[in-house]
């Protein structure tokens, strides 16, 4: 068997191409790198509208709602903001505290939420016995039922109003402890 002079150099040309394009296959895994994708630690990683939460004890009963107009939240800060906060608790179905604010903050790795700007507390909202906390800063605490402030806060009931720098609230107990500089007008009937 006798090869043309154009064989030849077909075969030729294979047995010459063959190792380059071997190299080349087995070569082309080590130059496509994966590129991990960027984990985002600067700014919003979810946003959420018109957010609705609710919260139940172990029998079924309401504890606690919370919503918002807006969450943002920031992983690299371990928290999220809440614009125009509400929060309702309940004791026995009852409906106990309501508390609302401009903004908050509620953070990853604790049960504290902080509200800011224009807090407002109703103790027993839907009571004609009700009254009306006032103050610029609250942090809540929900595993120990304590929220607390170390701002200026105005108590209103009916026509009584109290004052203070400070206060301290157990709704789990309805007990609450003004820190200082108390004043109270109380009117007589």
């Amino acid at each position: 068997m006798f090869f043309t002079r154009s064989k030849t150099r077909i075969t030729l040309a294979a047995l010459l191409l063959v190792p380059v394009f071997s190299y080349w296959i087995m070569n082309a895994d080590t130059r496509v790198t994966n590129t991990p994708q960027p984990v985002i630690t600067h700014g919003v990683d979810y946003f959420m509208k018109e957010v609705s939460t609710k919260e139940f004890d172990s029998n079924g009963e309401l504890l606690r709602t919370l919503s918002a107009d807006t969450l943002q939240h920031f992983p690299q800060d371990k928290l999220a903001k809440l614009e125009q906060p509400r929060i309702n608790l309940f004791s026995k179905n009852t409906h106990t505290l309501q508390v609302q604010s401009q903004s908050g903050i509620s953070f990853d790795d604790t049960d504290q939420l902080d509200l800011v700007e224009q807090v407002i507390i109703t103790h027993k909202p839907l009571s004609a016995e009700s009254s009306e906390l006032k103050t610029s800063t609250l942090s809540l605490h929900q595993a120990q039922g304590i929220a607390k402030t170390s701002a200026p806060v105005v108590i209103t009931k009916q026509a009584h109003i109290t004052t203070a720098t400070g206060m301290i609230i157990n709704y789990k107990t309805n007990t609450s402890e003004l820190l200082s500089d108390v004043k109270g007008t109380f009117y007589v009937k």
